[in-house]
């Protein structure tokens, strides 16, 4: 199952909020072998070429398989089919929020809080997907869909977490 292209890119933490990439994730849920994938921009953009990627990559997805319980996230950059540098399978980014709040009065007299601040960047990492796609390459991404803890289940089993009035 292919999702997408939707527009608007979906990497790093904002794959968690991501519509494209949870019905790729539903899919995966029922078996089936599912992608994401995203034009990397906010502004208007030609989606031809990124059509043309998306082609060539599930061809190759379905030549090799997708192992159950994995999906694939798949980042376009915003630039012609000529201009992509190639294709690098990365691992999510980690998103930076420099965010202000500011205190302000209304004209009634009442306090209110406007929260603004600049765009969001990235931590830099070579591997990530934000790198690939600044840097002009096709970001791949592929998300396991397991998420629990496994050494977090070890080390809380020594806590002895137990409910009130319970042996």
């Amino acid at each position: 199952m292919v999702s997408g292209i939707n527009h608007g890119p979906n990497m790093g933490n904002d794959t968690s909020y991501s519509g494209t990439v949870a019905a790729a994730v539903e899919g995966t849920f029922l078996g089936i072998p599912s992608v994401a994938v995203s034009l990397a921009t906010w502004n208007p953009a030609d989606f031809e070429p990124a059509g043309q990627v998306a082609h060539e990559l599930v061809k190759t997805f379905l030549h090799h398989g997708i192992r159950p319980g994995m999906c694939i996230s798949v980042n376009i950059p915003p630039i012609g089919r000529e201009a992509m540098k190639g294709i690098r399978v990365t691992r999510l980014g980690k998103r930076v929020f420099r965010d202000v709040i500011v205190e302000k009065t209304d004209p009634r007299g009442k306090l209110y809080y406007w929260i603004g601040g600049e765009d969001p960047t990235w931590e830099p990492d070579e591997l990530s997907d934000f790198n690939a796609v600044s840097e002009g390459y096709v970001s791949v991404t592929p998300l396991l869909l397991e998420l629990t803890d496994y050494k977090a289940i070890v080390e809380m089993e020594t806590w002895g977490l137990k409910l009130a009035g319970t042996a």
